[in-house]
């Protein structure tokens, strides 16, 4: 469980989603910002820091249950030397990304079975709220998106737009940003997949 727990840190810290300061060691920026529930959505984000995955994919699964609780299936894949495309599938319970929201992180290796973690985050002082800084337009992909932009402790900030599936995430940028390469409904988040960020 220990080596689980820290490849899950290694991945979290390389999306943004943990400061180099997090209080009482919780996850600090499982954003906490609206889902944006379209059927097949994905977005494919670009990792403009040193550390952590050069590219991964944020998709949105069908629904699941939990001990009793529903929620929708929000997928986070990567690819890793050596190991190949892995998936961190989040069950979410509610309209919100947040650490209470959680109800169950399964990590997927290929090769391996699955591996179940129950409420992975939910402990006291996980869930942050954001600070709403102000609103933009962002061109990402040839449209132009309403964006707002908000501040999260340890420095980071985090764009989100409506118009993106998923987590509506635009760009996050802290010690670990990250930025949004392209987006969609079905088809192949990964084809024309480029090589920025590597």
């Amino acid at each position: 469980m220990g080596r689980f727990l820290t490849l899950l840190a290694l991945l979290l810290v390389g999306l943004g989603a943990l400061p180099a300061r997090a209080q009482d060691g919780a996850p600090d920026a499982l954003f906490g910002l609206p889902l944006v529930v379209r059927e097949g959505g994905w977005a494919r984000y670009v990792n403009m820091s040193p550390d952590g995955p050069p590219q991964f994919v944020i998709k949105l699964g069908g629904a699941g249950r939990h001990e009793g609780k529903r929620g929708r299936w929000v997928i986070i894949e990567l690819d890793v030397p050596a190991a190949g495309r892995v998936g961190f599938d989040f069950l979410v319970e509610g309209e919100r990304f947040s650490a209470k929201s959680v109800l169950l992180l399964r990590l997927r290796v290929p090769g391996r079975p699955p591996k179940d973690t129950p409420a992975p985050f939910n402990q006291p002082g996980a869930d942050r709220r954001p600070h709403p800084l102000r609103e933009t337009t962002e061109n990402i992909a040839g449209r132009k998106l309403a964006v707002s932009e908000y501040s999260y402790a340890g420095g980071i900030i985090a764009q989100w737009s409506p118009s993106v599936p998923v987590l509506g995430l635009v760009r996050v940028s802290g010690t670990q940003s990250f930025q949004l390469e392209a987006f969609g409904v079905g088809g192949d988040p990964w084809k024309d997949a480029t090589a920025a960020g590597k």
